[in-house]
């Protein structure tokens, strides 16, 4: 059954005009009564009493016109409230972050989001770089905070936008009890014997990638002790003396673990930092815009 039918019959019911009605739906009066005509042969019954000279619903007509009417209405009422507002009401943004972001920047996105969008309900996940790029690939969530890619580019080639914040420098990340824990500054050749807590190159490649140019250069390669682990096992394990890594200070500024410290890099400087990523095609949610326009508006003086 053609419900167009039905909003011609509800627009001619409404106006007993069908010159008038036609009008309104910018069809031909012709096209409109013929419309009209094939809806009552397929639902077995007259809807409108036609005269040369005035239109009028028969019983079972003035019934549905009764019945359908606030049905139509609403339908019409919602999608001008989304056409007018760009939003839809209630609606769910969800948001993927690596550890670090998820404690320095997102509590300042959700605090300007619950001034301007009081209505919307949250979701976060902590994950890594990849897996939260393939939640915006795969339209699992609406934007992430990852780390930023050795080339911004291979995410815009996918259709996915990026906004880069401000850069920090790699540190060297100790045991407090580590002989060169009281150090000003570390050259990294003295690591060099040191047993390294990795990043993982498939799930975090930016940290990873980072961390093996910073040795290389140094002149040694890593001795890796393992791979992998979350902010607080790396803590922790540094913390008890298990080995030493790098890390951006950023990162290392949301480190709990009172007996480790961070310590500066002598000679060059090594620098990482977090990206804000959303798809960008034509099919953008409002609701991803939304949250674009607050992110930039809150994190313009962190923008690089």
């Amino acid at each position: 059954m053609n419900l167009l039918s039905f909003r011609y019959f509800m627009e001619v019911a409404d106006t007993l005009n069908f010159s008038e009605a036609s009008k309104r739906l910018h069809v031909s009066q012709p096209g409109l009564s013929q419309q009209i005509s094939a809806l009552e042969k397929e639902i077995g019954f007259k809807l409108l009493r036609r005269t040369t000279r005035q239109v009028s619903l028969t019983e079972e007509g003035a019934y549905l016109y009764e019945h359908l009417y606030p049905s139509f209405h609403k339908i019409e009422g919602l999608i001008q409230e989304v056409v007018e507002s760009k939003k839809i009401p209630q609606a769910t943004a969800r948001i993927s972050s690596v550890p670090s972001a998820a404690s320095i920047w997102v509590p300042k996105l959700l605090k300007k989001m619950q001034a301007n969008l009081d209505t919307v309900e949250l979701y976060i996940e902590e994950t890594t770089s990849e897996q939260a790029i393939e939640a915006i690939k795969k339209q699992q969530s609406h934007l992430a905070f990852i780390r930023t890619p050795a080339d911004l580019n291979e995410l815009r080639n996918k259709d996915i936008a990026a906004l880069e914040f401000s850069k920090h420098p790699l540190l060297a990340v100790l045991s407090k009890n580590h002989p060169m824990a009281g150090e000003k500054a570390i050259d990294l050749k003295t690591l060099n014997n040191e047993a390294f807590i990795h990043y993982h190159p498939k799930n975090s490649p930016s940290l990873y990638y980072l961390l093996e140019r910073a040795c290389l250069e140094a002149g040694f390669v890593p001795n890796t002790l393992c791979v992998g682990p979350e902010l607080r096992t790396i803590e922790n394990l540094i913390s008890h003396e298990v080995g030493v890594t790098l890390m951006p200070a950023d990162m290392a500024a949301v480190m709990t673990e009172e007996h480790v410290t961070s310590i500066p890099i002598a000679g060059v400087a090594y620098m990482s930092s977090i990206s804000l990523i959303w798809e960008e095609t034509a099919y953008t949610p409002f609701i991803t815009k939304d949250l674009i326009a607050i992110a930039k508006e809150e994190f313009s003086s962190f923008i690089h």
